[in-house]
């Protein structure tokens, strides 16, 4: 005769007790086609760009130690510690509750008998018991492991938070350093303005000059005092930025007055894609995936019987006992009031499942968007080292051809128009040098970011 599911689940529930069966799905990393190697990487001989403590790379004592004071005093980076702290702790409590549960309570009572002789008594009760709660289907165990996985997914979250803090302090420290010497180049600059002007106005009084020429002057003047006034500006936000990294109103920290001139680390060719399992933010997410895989097992186990032994200290509980002397007729009627619904069963397990699959793809598209931040900064990288060289080139030659304009106008060979722009294609050169300097130096740091950079939780 044909049995139905419903009559079979004595046997299972029997079989899942006599051998510990528990819902368990194993876990297989989601397999993502990838090239083995980056095309944009540049010189060798040299350790890997990320790893370690990969700001002293560039060899600035002042940036080591602004970066240590900000490890130490950031906020955020405190607020991520104790976001773990919590997930360790919520860890431990999900372990604990394969942990038998002990209780006591005591108390004291007071009677007294009414009538013509009233007499007292006073009595006194105490009771200790253990609750413990049979994991037999691994309901317990997937729920902490979930609680396992996320804890190491905070303390990934951790060091995504210190590499980000990392790289923020150096990127406004050398912003910093941009707009201070942005600031001294611009005050250089509108000197030599203010005395081109002085020397035109002479010319003017004279009746070299016609009054044009004048204006034109005294126009290059205004123009570059107002720059300058926001090139301050920029020095007060970069100061401002790094105080509040450090948790600070007022910053008080190293204050460079010009960007670097050192060589930039180099980078190895031929960077593996497997370095980006040092990512702190991809590790957490593949964490969280477990995580979620987890919440599967745990959700299809909370359909089996959650069998909870339970009674004062040195006796089974009643649940257990009933268990123990009939267990075909106790498992099978826990076993079949969960199958009252077994569509509502199917959907919450099948819900379950579809946001572990949801979880699988976003960490696909996690992956192919780090390998886009590596290529795309390895490629920024080597754009802005192949710039700098011709910018360079331009800034000496525009120099040069400034010079020759002003001796030139000196000489009455050419008007004062002509040395003029001469002089804004010297400051444009300039200023255009100086931001290529600032952009390899924050790609640079951009690079590490998008390799994981020291991804050690501190």
């Amino acid at each position: 005769m044909a049995h139905s599911p419903l009559h079979c689940w004595p046997a299972a529930a029997l079989l899942a007790c006599s051998g510990c069966v528990a819902v368990h799905t194993p876990y297989a990393p989601p397999r993502i086609a990838t090239a083995p190697q980056w095309t944009g990487g540049a010189a060798a001989n040299t350790a890997d760009a990320a790893g370690g403590r990969w700001w002293t790379s560039f060899g600035d004592p002042a940036l080591d130690t602004l970066v240590e004071r900000a490890l130490a005093s950031n906020a955020d980076l405190a607020a991520a510690g104790i976001t773990l702290r919590k997930a360790r702790l919520a860890a431990q409590l999900a372990a604990r509750q394969r942990v038998p549960d002990i209780g006591a309570s005591a108390g004291t009572g007071y009677s007294r008998t009414l009538g013509d002789q009233p007499t007292g008594t006073e009595s006194t009760t105490g009771s200790l018991s253990v609750a413990w709660e049979a994991d037999l289907f691994g309901k317990l165990a997937a729920q902490r492991d979930s609680a396992r996985w996320e804890e190491q997914a905070t303390a990934q979250d951790l060091a995504a938070t210190r590499l980000s803090l990392i790289a923020s302090t150096a990127k406004y420290y050398w912003q910093l350093g941009y707009a201070s010497e942005s600031v001294a180049v611009g005050a250089q600059s509108l000197a030599y303005a203010r005395r081109v002007r002085d020397l035109v106005e002479l010319q003017y009084r004279a009746g070299a000059v016609s009054r044009v020429e004048l204006l034109d002057a005294e126009q290059s003047v205004s123009a570059q005092e107002a720059s300058q006034t926001q090139l301050v500006q920029s020095v007060a936000a970069a100061r401002n930025a790094l105080a509040a990294l450090l948790g600070q109103q007022v910053y008080d920290g190293p204050a460079p007055d010009r960007l670097p001139r050192t060589t930039l680390p180099a980078v190895n060719a031929g960077l593996p894609a497997t370095l980006l399992s040092r990512r702190p933010d991809l590790a957490a997410a593949e964490l969280r995936l477990r995580g979620t895989l987890a919440d599967v097992d745990a959700t299809r186990a909370s359909y089996y019987p959650q069998l909870s032994l339970t009674g004062a200290l040195g006796t089974a509980s009643a649940a257990l006992l009933n268990v123990l002397s009939n267990p075909v007729a106790s498992l099978s009627g826990a076993l079949s009031i969960a199958t009252l619904d077994p569509a509502r069963i199917r959907l919450n397990i099948g819900v379950s499942r579809a946001t572990y699959d949801a979880a699988v793809q976003r960490f696909r598209q996690d992956m192919v968007n780090a390998l886009r931040d590596v290529e795309t900064a390895l490629s920024a990288r080597q754009h802005y080292l192949d710039q700098g060289a011709a910018l360079e080139r331009s800034f000496a030659e525009a120099s040069a051809a400034e010079r020759l304009y002003e001796r030139q106008y000196r000489a009455g060979a050419i008007g004062l128009r002509a040395w003029l722009d001469a002089q804004e294609r010297r400051r444009s050169a300039e200023n255009a040098l100086l931001s290529n300097r600032l952009a390899r130096l924050t790609e640079q740091v951009t690079l590490y970011e998008a390799l994981g950079g020291d991804a050690a939780p501190g």
